[in-house]
């Protein structure tokens, strides 16, 4: 008799979902959802057919509408009514999707997975993955995974990742991630990774690395990498680096390094380095290298330096223009219009106050008292 009972069972469900089934579509039109179904063995608990409303178990259902709570394995067939409610936990299966006010668990959906209020767990979607709300936890989506809320854990999806809120943990996409908010992790992108907020760790993208706020970390970027605060870290950009504020660590520019306060570390630019502040350390580029404050360090350009000052070891191919040096100093023409304190060699050496030596083909001391103010070969000055 109980062996009996299970196909009897089965077959009286199979007879009655049809009814259940047409019931739902029927109560589409009215103000409040239908939420007729079968429940085995009991109301609420077990193997239900039909829109419960609350149930706890293995549900079958063909569309969602005015959910309260499910747990347990959820199947639905097609897309659900709005508005959108309740909590769905568990397992949720989807062929348009699974869909509920709050998800989690293991959500599948062949076109996508949505939720008006949060997802939590891992939400699997052909197409999407869209909250409303925050998403936690994994997510992969075949076009875009979107999250009106902040966004925390890990997102792969083929075309986008956004968030707008903040973006927290590991993010991959074909053309692009995108945070309103800060942004904090692994991020990589065909295109661009972009920030409204500030970002730390590593981003990586095709095109262009943006921030809105600071740069911490390390970033890769095919064109440029772009920081509206500080930048500090590690930083490559095929054409550009570029801090509003200040540099720290290693920034690699294909063509220039630009930052509108400090340079400290290492800055190299295929043409140039520019800060408006100081530099700090090594800093090298094809032509030039440009800053309006103190220049510290080893410096190297092709063709020329200019810098309020420069201290250290200072290498100009054609030009080295200052208003005061400390140090070493090699150029062809080296034009000091202050207080030169150390070694000038070049072709040309010029400083208005000598406090050192200069060496090369014509060296102009302009304190050193005629015969002396010009001299080929070696000039010098002590006091």
């Amino acid at each position: 008799m109980r062996r009996a009972l299970g196909p009897l069972l089965a077959a009286a469900a199979l007879a009655v979902l049809p009814c259940a089934l047409r019931a739902q579509n029927a109560d589409e039109a009215d103000s409040e959802p239908g939420h007729w179904s079968l429940d085995l063995p009991v109301r609420g608990y077990g193997i239900s057919f039909g829109n419960s409303a609350r149930f706890t178990g293995l549900r079958f259902n063909w569309s969602d509408a005015g959910l309260d709570r499910i747990a347990g394995i959820n199947i639905t067939l097609w897309k659900p009514e709005k508005p959108i409610t309740g909590t769905v936990s568990g397992l949720a299966v989807g062929f348009a999707g699974p869909a509920a006010a709050d998800l989690n668990g293991l959500l599948i959906g062949v076109g996508g997975v949505v939720a008006e209020h949060a997802i939590r767990g891992v939400a699997l979607g052909g197409l999407g993955v869209v909250s409303q709300g925050r998403v936690d936890g994994i997510s992969i989506a075949g076009l875009g995974v979107v999250a009106q809320g902040a966004m925390r854990g890990i997102s792969l999806s083929g075309l986008g990742v956004v968030s707008q809120g903040g973006m927290t943990g590991f993010s991959l996409s074909g053309l692009g991630v995108v945070a309103q908010g800060s942004m904090a992790g692994v991020n990589l992108a065909g295109l661009g990774v972009v920030s409204q907020g500030s970002m730390s760790g590593i981003a990586v993208s095709g095109l262009g690395t943006v921030a809105q706020g600071s740069m911490k970390g390390l970033s890769v970027s095919g064109l440029a990498s772009v920081a509206q605060g500080d930048m500090w870290g590690a930083h490559a950009g095929g054409l550009a680096i570029v801090a509003q504020g200040d540099m720290k660590g290693i920034e690699l520019g294909g063509v220039a390094t630009v930052a509108q306060g400090r340079i400290e570390g290492i800055a190299v630019g295929g043409v140039a380095v520019v800060a408006q502040g100081g530099i700090t350390g090594i800093s090298a580029a094809a032509v030039a290298v440009v800053s309006q404050g103190l220049v510290r360090g080893l410096t190297v350009a092709g063709y020329k330096v200019r810098a309020a000052r420069v201290s250290g070891i200072t290498i100009a191919g054609i030009n080295l223009r200052t208003e005061g040096m400390s140090g070493l100093s090699v150029s062809a023409f080296n034009q000091i219009r202050g207080l030169q304190a150390g070694i000038a060699i070049g072709l040309l050496n010029f400083a208005r106050r000598l406090q050192g030596i200069q060496i090369g083909l014509l060296n102009i001391a302009k304190n050193n008292p005629p015969p002396f103010r010009v001299l080929p070969i070696i000039n010098a000055h002590f006091d």
